[in-house]
């Protein structure tokens, strides 16, 4: 597909998440697009309980534990990645902590299959799963299996951005040109991260960059940071955030920071267990609360949940009016019929064959829809300039309309 126009294009020209195949089954149980949030919620949920895991296994105190587990929980970012549609690379929150947990109690096997099933989530993973094939040679007897690792996770990550996503785009990869002010081609990029500090410290010491920065540690009390080892794995993906010219890159709002998250609270258990160990002072009581004060606290300031100063709630407080009546005829759509649409409701024809985004494909397809909203950005504008026009456009009729939605057929 062409998220950006009307050829089929490999899925590999923009990503090799490749988990999306072995997700695609559950189509076949429910052909809905809630069937992915939904599993997409059951995997991140999945997340809290390897947090315990990890700090029982660490720290040996059920009550930190437990509130380490809940701060994962109302954690905003894990919370607006859950939030902001679906997203192979969202499992990684859940599946990283898994491998970490696992290489805890010296079982790697099942350590390799969550890194593999991480591997396939996005490209750039491959290099968190290289850091942690040097992690696996520090492990007792694991010096073979770690260098493995290694060599295999960074082979696979340079075959797919040096090798197959240029050839399925027939260019680069789409994200280098927000990067192109450190250089034209991947190589280029990287060459000029490590040799040019100087051009990469005034960019991460912006504000914007250093609020994204704060919205990730400060729910823990910026605790990660007594371990900064731990925060190597979550450096490939910091990079690629804080250095994106995409300001959606380090926002905490999308699905960017998911390879980030779970060493945030690795890096936060273990520095409780430094504090633990270098002051018998401060109980895991005091430490309790200090983590308990900052989660509630970030979750109140910055998070969607009902309780924040900002919920996220409006699409339960103020749902789509009469929406049963528009599904209904967005169901009675000949199935071989193209469509394009606005994006607000691009997920209620997910599963169409023919399917694009208005502006894309209104010459060839045979209806269009519109869903027009009361909003100031330029994006809305643009869609109702467009409806403006095929409103007063002979070649197409208004066969449905309901509130702010209308269906045009071209005849």
């Amino acid at each position: 597909t062409d998220p950006n126009g009307v050829d089929n294009l490999s899925r590999l020209a923009f990503h090799a998440d490749f988990m999306l195949i072995f997700i695609s089954p559950l189509y076949y149980l429910w052909e809905d697009p809630r069937i992915l949030l939904l599993t997409q919620t059951l995997v991140i949920a999945f997340g809290g309980i390897f947090v315990y895991l990890i700090s029982k296994e660490i720290l040996n105190n059920k009550l930190i534990s437990l509130v380490l587990s809940f701060s994962f929980y109302i954690y905003p970012a894990v919370n607006y990645v859950n939030l902001f549609d679906f997203h192979a690379v969202s499992f990684t929150i859940t599946l990283f902590l898994a491998a970490f947990y696992f290489i805890l109690k010296r079982k790697y096997s099942i350590s390799l299959i969550f890194l593999f099933l991480a591997g396939i989530t996005k490209e750039e993973v491959w290099v968190v799963n290289a850091i942690f094939g040097i992690y696996l040679t520090f492990q007792p007897k694991q010096r073979n299996l770690g260098i493995l690792v290694f060599l295999v996770s960074s082979l696979v990550f340079y075959f797919l951005i040096w090798q197959a996503i240029p050839k399925a785009l027939g260019g680069n990869h789409f994200a280098l040109s927000f990067y192109r002010d450190f250089g034209d081609n991947p190589t280029q990029v990287i060459k000029t991260l490590i040799l040019s500090p100087h051009k990469v410290l005034p960019i991460i010491l912006e504000q914007e960059r250093l609020d994204y920065i704060k919205k990730l540690f400060i729910p823990l009390g910026y605790m990660s940071f007594l371990s900064p080892q731990y925060l190597i794995f979550a450096l490939p993906d910091l990079a690629i955030d804080l250095l994106s010219k995409n300001k959606v890159l380090h926002q905490i709002y999308y699905q960017y920071s998911s390879a980030i998250i779970p060493f945030v609270f690795i890096s936060t258990i273990f520095s409780l267990k430094k504090i633990s160990k270098i002051t018998q002072m401060i109980s895991f009581k005091v430490l309790s609360s200090i983590i308990l004060i900052t989660a509630i606290s970030s979750a109140y300031n910055f998070g969607p949940l009902p309780f924040a100063k900002k919920p996220q709630d409006q699409m339960f407080k103020k749902p789509l009016e009469k929406r049963w009546e528009v599904d209904n005829f967005i169901r009675s759509i000949p199935t071989d019929s193209k469509v394009s649409t606005t994006n607000n409701l691009g997920s209620k024809l997910s599963h169409r064959q023919y399917i694009y985004e208005i502006p894309n494909g209104i010459e060839r397809s045979d209806y269009l829809l519109f869903l027009l909203k009361n909003e100031e950005n330029q994006s809305i504008k643009s869609v109702q300039s467009y409806y403006i026009k095929i409103k007063n456009s002979k070649d197409y009729k208004l066969v449905y309309s309901v509130n702010n939605f209308y269906a045009f057929k071209k005849y």
